[in-house]
């Protein structure tokens, strides 16, 4: 084959960045196929050439078994494929239906006849195996038929990672995760989890969680994969979930729908009190489109798909009813509109090469209940928020050789989140109800991230070996107008008595312990360039010692460059100095070894898997805005004297220049009760380490039945 000289500089430029800087890798969006040729006396056949042609695209992948028998075709995109073994002297061994499923290993073992009478020996039965005789990966796989036959309230596709074994939901976070679906793995914190899309990643490093949401007619199937996970995947002690989105085929194939659920319908929420007497108003309205087909068949493909869904909620609240000196219950409108978009390209370049094309995005407002301290919140206690977001990706795979095949991709993903009051504040903090608005509110957060991977798999006798580096630029800001309304801690939640002598009671005699205000309440918490550089290599080798045992065997090594505030160490304030031990410096040591076995029988019918590895979480770039804004000088809090101070408990009357809630921020200022704090962060903080011991079999009794017992430690 000849590799033009253009390839060969841009691959020797890459390994030399690779060799000189550590760098890593995710797994590629991808499905492997692999196996052994052997005679019928078990002897392993060299040279037997083996076709798998994509169903969809007729797109072809070649190799050759070697001197061991051993073949493998990597870089395959998910889906249906037929699968031809020819050697001379034997007929042609055809498997009608392989199904290769996303960032697993299908084991096809082929034991081609002699050639007699018939020329070509047909199999018809499906090839791909329950029972995982490949690796030791705890995982689960939401395939096309689950995504499109289960009904998902909201339709986000993330919900049918609840399926799997050892998923529940975990508690959304941050009030810019309200509407996103955040999954707990082995028990593990939620926030930690790996989402990644087409190879690219899909996370919010300012705070955690997953990004952008994308139509559930473009998803194809996703692996989640809880423990023992390659080393090609990285960035989560908890979970990984690999997303690969739909491509266009050589026939034209789309769909519409539409999914209304009336207010008329709709039943009262089980937690609701049914004393209250209320009635929640809710409906929703999603429509969804899409469509597919070849731009020049067998060469090139479109698909897109479009999602809106408007939702009309409703959320509790509460008001004071000043004539009866009671908290009355209400409803307030929560409504949410969400636009999401995918649209994806593929092109066969030519016999070597495959490129991809993908663009998403998400516009979404709603409006929510605020954080509250208290039981209950005012309708002025909600919040409006606004996401935007936006990602360009692109993926070429290059076949090198007949046993050595090369994926590089890069992606460029942006997001925007802004929240505002629904109303101006300061918020007022009852003993029985949080009104006004949210002291934390307005806020907004943004993120750039520019990816660049690269990932090369080769066949050398029985090992299938995988190299591959990553790097990613992570440029995020913070712009908080957080304390700058200020938050009233008030005694009592109506008044008693004409405190103020004004002649009138009214919310002016209403008792005030403190109140909260930011010194410069005019000047908002701006935090530019809270930006990382993420750095990781691996390697992984999947052996096959025996027809029965594999091995795998990997190893990964990740750096992020400031997730500490290392470089801004002369930025801190001089007063914490005495409280930092030793020099602050980067984490250099997340080395992250992987070992797993599988053991199966003879027809692959049982497996016993199990394995060892170290797991590193990423650091969200919130730590760093903590200390660079809770410092003690970015945002001073005043703390100042409510009209408690100023009362007469004799006469139970304020004196003269007592702040009321007229005038809360007038009280004179208590020194050294500033509640902003001061956040550190502990030089020796490192990248949080998990190790996951497991042990497990599977057990497929019959051809379309399996029982799985994992156990996870």
């Amino acid at each position: 084959m000849r590799i033009g000289l253009s390839t060969i500089s841009a691959s020797c430029l890459f390994w030399v960045l690779f060799l000189t800087t550590p760098l890593a890798a995710q797994q590629p969006a991808a499905a492997v196929l692999s196996g052994r040729v052997t005679d019928q006396t078990g002897a392993a056949m060299t040279g037997v050439k083996i076709v798998a042609r994509s169903k969809a695209t007729e797109t072809r992948s070649e190799t050759s078994t070697n001197d061991s028998g051993f073949y493998a075709l990597s870089g395959l995109p998910a889906g249906e494929y037929e699968v031809r073994a020819q050697a001379a002297n034997f007929a042609e061994t055809i498997y009608e239906s392989v199904v290769l499923q996303v960032g697993r290993t299908t084991a096809l073992d082929i034991t081609p006849r002699v050639k007699g009478v018939a020329e070509q020996l047909s199999i018809v039965e499906p090839a791909t195996p329950l029972v995982n005789t490949t690796s030791g990966v705890i995982d689960g796989l939401i395939s096309s038929s689950f995504i499109e036959g289960l009904p998902l309230n909201g339709r986000n596709y993330l919900e049918l990672a609840l399926l799997i074994p050892g998923n529940t939901p975990a508690p959304n976070f941050d009030p810019t995760k309200t509407g996103t679906v955040v999954i707990s793995s082995a028990g593990q914190l939620g926030r930690g989890g790996n989402i990644t899309i087409d190879g690219g990643d899909n996370n919010d490093d300012v705070v955690g969680g997953p990004l952008n949401n994308i139509p559930q007619d473009a998803v194809q199937e996703f692996q989640i994969a809880t423990n023992q996970f390659s080393a090609g995947l990285g960035r989560s002690g908890s979970s990984v979930a690999n997303v690969v989105t739909k491509s266009g085929s050589n026939a034209v194939h789309g769909a519409f729908s539409f999914f209304l659920r009336d207010d008329a319908l709709q039943a009262l929420p089980p937690t609701l009190d049914r004393s209250l007497g209320l009635d929640p108003s809710f409906d929703r309205q999603q429509y969804a489109a899409s469509l597919g087909g070849p731009i020049v068949k067998d060469k090139a493909w479109w698909f897109g798909a479009v999602e809106f869904r408007n939702q009309d909620g409703a959320v509790l609240v509460g008001e004071r009813n000043t004539a009866t000196a009671s908290i009355t219950r209400g409803l307030a409108p929560a409504p949410l509109n969400d636009l999401i978009a995918t649209v994806r390209s593929d092109w066969q370049a030519s016999a070597q090469d495959l490129l991809t094309f993908r663009y998403s995005l998400q516009l979404e407002d709603d409006v929510s209940a605020s954080t509250l301290a208290r039981a209950i919140g005012s309708a002025s206690q909600r919040q409006s928020s606004d996401n935007h977001f936006h990602v360009g990706a692109f993926a070429w795979t290059r076949v090198l050789s007949a046993r050595t095949v090369n994926r590089f991709s890069f992606s460029e993903n942006n997001f925007r989140n802004r929240i505002t009051p629904v109303q101006p504040g300061p918020q007022l903090t009852f003993p029985s109800l949080q009104d006004g608005a949210s002291f934390r509110v307005p806020q907004e957060t943004r993120q750039n991230r520019l990816q660049f991977s690269d990932t090369i798999s080769w066949a050398v006798g029985r090992h299938r070996l995988d190299a591959g580096a990553e790097f990613q630029k992570i440029d995020a800001a913070f712009f908080l107008e957080v304390f700058q309304q200020g938050r009233i801690e008030l005694v009592q939640d109506f008044p008693d008595f004409d405190r103020n002598q004004d002649g009138r009671v009214n919310d002016d005699d209403l008792l005030i312990a403190v109140t909260l205000r930011s010194a410069f309440p005019t000047r908002p918490l701006d935090l530019p360039d809270a930006d990382n550089k993420h750095f990781a290599f691996f390697i992984q080798d999947n052996f096959r010692v025996k027809p029965w045992l594999t091995l795998s065997m990997g190893l990964r090594y990740e750096l992020d460059t400031d997730v500490k505030n290392v470089s801004r160490v002369d930025e801190l304030n001089p007063l914490i100095l005495p409280f930092l031990k030793g020099e602050r410096h980067r984490d250099k040591n997340n080395f992250a070894p992987r070992v797993a076995f599988n053991i199966s029988s003879e027809g692959g019918r049982f497996s016993l898997r199990g394995g060892y590895g170290i797991f590193y979480d990423r650091i969200t770039l919130e730590i760093e805005s903590l200390e660079r804004g809770l410092d003690g000088r970015a945002l001073p809090i005043e703390v100042r004297a409510g009209n408690t101070f100023f009362l007469d408990t004799t006469s139970g009357v304020f004196a003269p220049g007592a702040p009321t809630l007229s005038s809360p921020f007038t009280g004179f200022i208590l020194p050294g009760a500033g509640a902003g704090g001061i956040n550190i962060i502990d030089n020796s903080m490192q990248n949080p380490m998990v190790q996951h011991f497991t042990l497990g079999v599977q057990w497929s009794p019959t051809r379309d039945f399996v029982l799985r017992a994992d156990g996870v430690h």
